[in-house]
């Protein structure tokens, strides 16, 4: 759920607009999103959107922010081909101005000047970004690891950083996901002797589960399948999606007859075919779920098939991804995970990598961002004991909703936002507002109860008994009679009422809620939600 705002003066530009996995359990809601309503008191302001590479989690919240704050966007040509796709979704592509940049580009935008400077992560085409304000040199290395060796593109573009900290930078603005690992970030070339020996010993069919948008890692899967004579058969939409355009960018290079459909793929005998799949994650809609539980389009795992599940744990989804793998072990598969093999590297900066960014760039401040407080903190820690120069003077910790400001008296967080997230329904991808979400939290912890209350129209009496229905309520003990008990208690609350109080609907059906509520609370010491209903005959 990345998303920076960087201002001056009167004038702003936003990194990044990213959707994240809310926290706790989200009550029928996968994704959530920044509440954008923050920006609204800048939105004259407001003068450009730079993204920093194509990860869900730095542009998956564009076509919610754009709808909100029409302004142009400037992307490499991967990330700008991935953000067409999604607001063609959304039927906005006509509306929106996209800039495609390069490295090595300068973007002039009001008082701003942002280098393109060339990242290695586990995507590609991603940048660091160097912004130039009148008071001095802003550096946002986005998501970054220093590769020295990369399966696709050039290393992380430490010549043109180092340019910029002979210049001068003002801060630092640094990834901290991988700030609590010790030593260097490995290649992604180092997962090549495991796949390698995983392509020689498999004798059967082989599926290859892994981020669709690791684009070195389907590489790395196309040229072995390719050298070991398998066919690659790419399953899941996301994963179509990203192999198609990574090819059309000319990012993936395909051997020719190497890539085949799944009609096609059913022709060829087991051992002549690989699958590239998504559902890493033991998402319940991607394709690997659907053949370790069911079928995917007539296809289901099998005894003999072996799955490589190259991937991290995000963390939230231990339980489905231990499922899953439940799941492929009852079927008879063979499971080689990263515990087992090292079929997984991480896109982000260890410690090392984080210690060459600082002592590259040598910022006036370092600002970790881009990851638990935690993580922040370690950030912070190993550079005051391994970099020369850096301690609690000008290293500072920000916080969502936090406004860091930063001039020539030096830097300091100066006012702090609550900040809300906002929840989107993965279905429609339509927002779903956060007083529905804690109506659910509370239908989850205290069930529902359902008030019915006839009365006369002319006369505002009751007729007949109030009728009531439990669902999901706690310590209801049915035996005890307990909704005979409520309805006479609802019965007795009615007849005290006076005239006026029945003929106002709108009071009356809050006093009956109260006074059901008092009553339930006192018996049975929960609290349930409670809708009432009045109907007039």
């Amino acid at each position: 759920m990345n998303c920076m705002g960087i201002r001056y003066g009167d004038e702003m530009i936003i990194v990044d607009a990213g959707m994240g996995f809310p926290e706790e359990t989200p009550y029928g809601v996968d994704i959530s999103i920044p509440n954008f309503d923050f920006l609204e008191e800048y939105r004259d302001d407001i003068t450009a959107l730079v993204l920093t590479h194509g990860h869900e989690d730095h542009i998956g919240a564009l076509a919610y922010l754009l709808k909100k704050f029409n302004i142009p966007v400037y992307a490499s040509r991967f990330t700008h081909a991935l953000a067409e796709k999604r607001l063609e979704e959304f039927e906005m592509l006509n509306d929106v101005l996209l800039h495609r940049v390069k490295a090595g580009d300068v973007s002039k935008i009001g008082a701003f000047e942002v280098e393109y400077i060339h990242a290695s992560h586990s995507l590609v085409d991603c940048f660091s970004l160097a912004i130039k304000t009148p008071i001095g040199t802003v550096i946002h290395t986005g998501d970054y690891k220093i590769d020295d060796t990369p399966v696709i593109g050039p290393p992380y573009d430490l010549k043109t950083l180092k340019r910029y900290g002979d210049e001068g930078v003002l801060a630092l603005l640094a990834d901290s996901t991988n700030a609590t690992v010790p030593g260097r970030t490995p290649s992604e070339q180092a997962v090549i002797p495991a796949f390698r020996e995983i392509f020689e010993e498999t004798p059967g069919r082989l599926f290859v589960a892994t981020f669709s948008s690791s684009i070195h890692r389907l590489q790395i899967v196309f040229n072995l399948a390719h050298e070991y004579g398998r066919k690659v058969c790419v399953l899941g939409r996301s994963m179509i999606k990203n192999v198609e355009i990574a090819t059309e960018q000319g990012l993936i290079k395909v051997g020719h007859g190497t890539l085949v459909d799944l009609s096609e793929a059913r022709r060829y005998d087991d051992d002549e075919v690989c699958y590239l799949v998504t559902g890493s994650q033991g998402e319940m809609r991607a394709a690997l779920w659907s053949m370790a539980t069911s079928t995917y389009k007539g296809m289901e795992i099998g005894k003999g098939d072996t799955v490589v599940l190259s991937a991290r744990i995000i963390p939230g989804n231990e339980k489905n991804i231990s499922r899953l793998i439940g799941h492929l072990y009852k079927r008879g598969a063979n499971i080689i995970e990263e515990k087992r093999r090292l079929v997984h590297v991480s896109g982000h900066a260890s410690q090392e990598d984080i210690r060459i960014m600082v002592e590259t760039a040598r910022p006036k401040y370092l600002v970790p961002i881009h990851g638990e407080y935690r993580m922040l903190f370690r950030h912070k820690e190993f550079v005051k004991n391994h970099v020369p120069g850096y301690d609690d003077n000008n290293i500072v910790l920000i916080e969502n909703g936090d406004l860091l400001e930063i001039d020539e008296f030096g830097a300091r967080v100066v006012e702090k936002h609550e900040l809300h997230r906002t929840f989107i329904d993965e279905e429609s991808m339509g927002e779903i507002e956060y007083d529905i979400v804690r109506e659910r939290k509370k239908l989850a912890y205290g069930g529902a109860i359902s008030l019915v209350v006839t009365v006369d129209k002319a006369t505002h009496r009751l007729v007949g008994d109030p009728q009531i229905t439990l669902n999901g309520v706690a310590g209801l003990d049915l035996t005890n009679g307990f909704a005979t008990h409520a309805r006479e208690a609802v019965s007795a609350a009615v007849n005290e009422m006076k005239r006026d109080q029945i003929a106002d609907k709108t009071v009356f059906k809050e006093n009956l809620r109260i006074h059901l509520k008092r009553y339930v609370q006192k018996e049975l010491g929960t609290k349930p939600v409670i809708v009432t209903t009045i109907v007039e005959v």
